[in-house]
């Protein structure tokens, strides 16, 4: 043997980079040719992969093959151009960029005399317009004995590479396509041999939804980048078991930093072909924002031309009410029950700048004191007894970037009430049973029926909380108050309910009965006129609406005038001086009002419980 042919070597440490360049290449046809030898039977005869400039990858073959090619300078880190090996299959299809054999006496080096080389080089066809090109990537060639070469090599050299080709074409195509996809992208494969995790691809989107500086993490081990367990235990469960889940919330622990993220993933698997794995497609923090407010939070449906009222008091209200909407202040509104500060809230929301994300609502009444903390702040996978598993995210969480809307607020407990003044103050929380911060950007609105001010007084509710709630107030005005917006909003109520229920005939309030509930106070407000309204449509059988047929569907409640902070002495006022209630007097109230006890007690200006206790008194016998 000549030793000065013998093959020149890539020095360790550029390996390593040739290596890193033709990672893709060997991550697509190292499946293939591993999987190849386990199918062939001829022992003396086994494949190599090659770079693009000739560098010998790896070789593929019995341990038996391994040690003929040792003998032959046939070994990984070779390079075999003409320059360095002499005339070859490999240098010649590298150069033509075709198929090509050669064996024993072909050979220039004397080394090879005994060797026969098939290679196929691997090429991707590229197109601009009707200009078409070929990006030579590589190539697989067979090494054999040339007394003793493997059954139709050509064949079985230029099948693997024309598969392998067509591997890559189509992985190239399929990232081509996700590459657009406006969510972040990364593909995890599994070596179905050792069941080890890697990332296979990925688009530049992730790291955006991530929040991290781009890298090339192609082929890396995927716990090099997501935090191996006991943390990521959903992220490492989906892989394990190939899950498939759809738009769900997932805490992921990246190098250290865990955020939420709203994760899809498809998986796939051919255990024939050697590959499976899982595609993960995630949405950042705000396009977590952006899919609740699409699909479980966004409830806000109301803007300010859906809310009616003529009347001087609403008119200056919603026009306060869209001045604070272009501020980011926090929002308290006040008024009795059933104004429709929810609607108030909702129209501020719709008219503000983060109209587009979430707008979540957290009735401060419906919880008690430890399930409203969870509520509001989340909690982490096992913070308590009964707790989910993989935690969950509470309102806050889900409201950044939007409003959150804290209804009957008067009802938080003092321990909350810290808890949410932090939050304001500082603009991040903790979940229950978590020591990471989590910032947060919203606009709180909320509303109450209670006395605020006098609650502080009481200190039932915090003065800094209150102050800092209060930055920007709007009080709503009861329904009694409103003149002929009772009517407006009875109309209203009628034909949306007549529509609602399908009805060919519209009821009509008579003139009678305009008056009379203008007369009435509506303790309700608005949610009780529209209770009201649906009883008249469903249960009167006339179309024209009388004040009696009207009586029928009142409330007892509703017939009540609003009791006055201290109960005065029995007496009715008459210009200004105390006048007391006769037996005269009560006759005649009843008698305008068709013995209508509520009518009367309100035209006397007293409580219909004080009205019974005059009956009882003046024996009047109805």
């Amino acid at each position: 043997m000549d030793t000065g042919f013998l093959p020149v070597m890539v020095p360790d440490t550029e390996f390593e980079k040739v290596k890193a360049e033709s990672v893709k290449i060997y991550a697509y046809t190292n499946r293939v040719l591993a999987q190849a030898c386990t199918f062939q039977e001829h022992t003396d005869a086994g494949f190599g992969l090659f770079d693009k400039n000739g560098c010998l990858l790896k070789l593929y073959g019995s341990e038996s093959y391994l040690s003929w090619c040792g003998t032959h300078g046939i070994q990984p880190r070779s390079c075999w151009d003409a320059g360095s090996w002499g005339q070859t299959a490999v240098s010649l299809g590298l150069e033509t960029q075709q198929p090509a054999h050669t064996s024993g006496p072909a050979h220039e080096n004397p080394i090879l005399q005994d060797v026969s080389i098939y290679f196929s080089p691997l090429k991707l066809e590229q197109r601009k317009g009707t200009h078409t090109t070929f990006e030579l990537l590589g190539g697989i060639a067979i090494f054999s004995p040339k007394d003793d070469p493997m059954p139709e090599s050509a064949l079985i050299c230029a099948s693997l590479a024309n598969d392998i080709v067509l591997h890559m074409f189509m992985a190239n195509e399929l990232y081509a396509l996700y590459f657009q996809e406006p969510k972040g992208l990364i593909n995890i494969d599994i070596n179905v041999t050792t069941g080890h995790p890697h990332i296979l691809y990925h688009n530049e989107q992730v790291f955006r939804v991530l929040g991290i500086p781009y890298e090339n993490l192609y082929f890396k081990k995927a716990e090099t980048f997501f935090d191996p367990l006991p943390k990521n235990k959903e992220f490492w469960d989906i892989v394990k078991k190939k899950r498939t889940v759809e738009d769900q919330l997932i805490p992921l622990s990246i190098r250290g930093k865990q955020n939420t993220y709203l994760v899809s993933t498809v998986s796939y698997q051919q255990s024939h072909l050697g590959f499976g794995g899982v595609r993960f497609f995630l949405s950042s923090p705000q396009g977590l924002s952006s899919h609740v407010a699409r699909h479980i939070g966004n409830n806000a449906v109301y803007s300010f031309s859906r809310i009616l009222g003529g009347s001087p008091v609403m008119q200056r209200c919603i026009s306060q009410a869209k001045s604070i909407a272009r501020s980011d202040s926090n929002v308290m509104i006040t008024g009795e029950s059933g104004v429709g500060k929810d609607v108030f809230a909702q129209a501020i929301h719709n008219a503000s700048r983060r109209r587009n994300n979430p707008f979540i609502v957290l009735n401060c009444a419906a919880y008690p004191r430890d399930l409203l903390a969870s509520e509001l702040f989340g909690y982490d996978g096992g913070a308590y007894t009964g707790a989910k598993k993989s935690g969950n995210l509470g309102k806050f969480e889900l409201a950044d970037t939007g409003t959150i809307f804290l209804d009957e607020i008067g009802d938080m407990p003092l321990d909350l009430q810290v808890m949410l003044l932090r939050v304001i103050e500082q603009k991040n929380f903790m979940r229950i049973g978590s020591n990471i911060v989590r910032s947060v950007d919203v606009k709180i609105i909320s509303a109450t029926n209670a006395d605020l001010r006098a609650m502080v007084e009481k200190r039932t509710f915090r003065p800094d909380l209150y102050f800092r709630l209060c930055t920007l107030n709007l009080q709503l005005p009861p329904l009694r108050d409103r003149g002929q917006d009772i009517i407006l909003l009875a109309e209203h109520f009628i034909d949306a309910i007549t529509a609602r229920l399908q009805l060919d005939q519209r009821k009509i309030l008579s003139e009678e009965s305009k008056a009379l509930m203008l007369r009435l106070p509506w303790n309700g407000n608005v949610r009780e006129l529209q209770n009201v309204m649906e009883r008249v449509v469903q249960l009167i059988p006339e179309q024209i609406i009388t004040p009696q047929s009207l009586e029928l569907c009142l409330d007892f409640t509703c017939m009540q005038p609003p009791e006055p902070a201290v109960q005065a002495p029995v007496s009715a006022s008459a210009g200004g001086r105390s006048k007391a209630i006769t037996r005269d007097d009560i006759l005649r109230a009843l008698e305008d009002t068709r013995y209508n006890r509520s009518l009367a007690a309100n035209a006397l200006g007293i409580s219909r419980k004080t009205l019974y206790r005059k009956l009882d008194e003046y024996q009047i016998k109805l």
